[in-house]
């Protein structure tokens, strides 16, 4: 495993008022939108958009938008790019993989998924975000198939995380990804996510310092 900084592709512009600014004011609104993704993460989510100047980007696993958020900002100040959001918003979905005994399975069986649909849909219009965002409804495997090999610039893999269901989505969505793209993966500090990472530490760069903790690993991935 090899580890990489991104800190050479950090332009001066990086450090000028109007995207640091800009950043802030968008943050300020972050906590307002439903989902896990905490300011640090978002901060650096941004920061990569901003840096890499991306033109396509997909995430597996939207809930409400906290992740899709602060990446369409980003597009959105570039004036470029756009973000599909990949999620079933269905209880099936959600649960495949784990025992009815499972706290994840009991507490994403007892969503309400039209409601938290409709309000994210409401999120991008609230945020004028809609142009640099499209939203498939539907899961990841019949998603795959809507996005051409080495296609992805950044793809952040934040889904079901059962064992099966994370392997699943870091396999399919790997070729798909450009080489020398970059990968997001949330949670990784959990059990049932160590196969998946495990499967990308062989075929990436880990980039521990633009990752957020041990919870979400930033890869590139190997122009091998």
């Amino acid at each position: 495993m090899r580890i990489f900084s991104l800190m050479f592709l950090i332009p001066v512009l990086l450090f000028s008022g109007d995207w640091e600014n800009y950043r802030t004011e968008i943050l300020k609104y972050q906590s307002s939108i439903p989902g896990w993704c905490k300011p640090e993460k978002a901060t650096k989510m941004m920061d990569l958009i901003y840096e890499t100047q991306p033109d396509l980007c997909v995430e597996i696993g939207v809930f409400g938008g906290s992740s899709i958020y602060p990446t369409a900002c980003a597009l959105k100040y570039l004036k470029q790019g756009v973000i599909y959001g990949i999620d079933p918003w269905a209880t099936q979905a959600s649960t495949e993989g784990y025992d009815s005994d499972d706290v994840n399975y009991q507490w994403w069986s007892k969503l309400n998924y039209e409601k938290i649909y409709s309000d994210y849909l409401l999120m991008l219009k609230r945020f004028q975000l809609t142009q640099y965002t499209k939203t498939l409804r539907m899961t990841s495997v019949d998603a795959v198939e809507h996005f051409a090999d080495a296609s992805i610039d950044i793809l952040h893999i934040d889904g079901n995380h059962s064992e099966e269901s994370a392997l699943r989505d870091a396999t399919l969505f790997f070729p798909k990804v450009k080489a020398n793209g970059y990968i997001w993966f949330d949670d990784v500090n959990w059990n049932t996510t160590n196969t998946a990472v495990s499967w990308l530490l062989e075929r990436c760069d880990l980039l521990l310092d633009r990752s957020v903790g041990q919870e979400c690993f930033l890869f590139q991935k190997r122009n091998d």
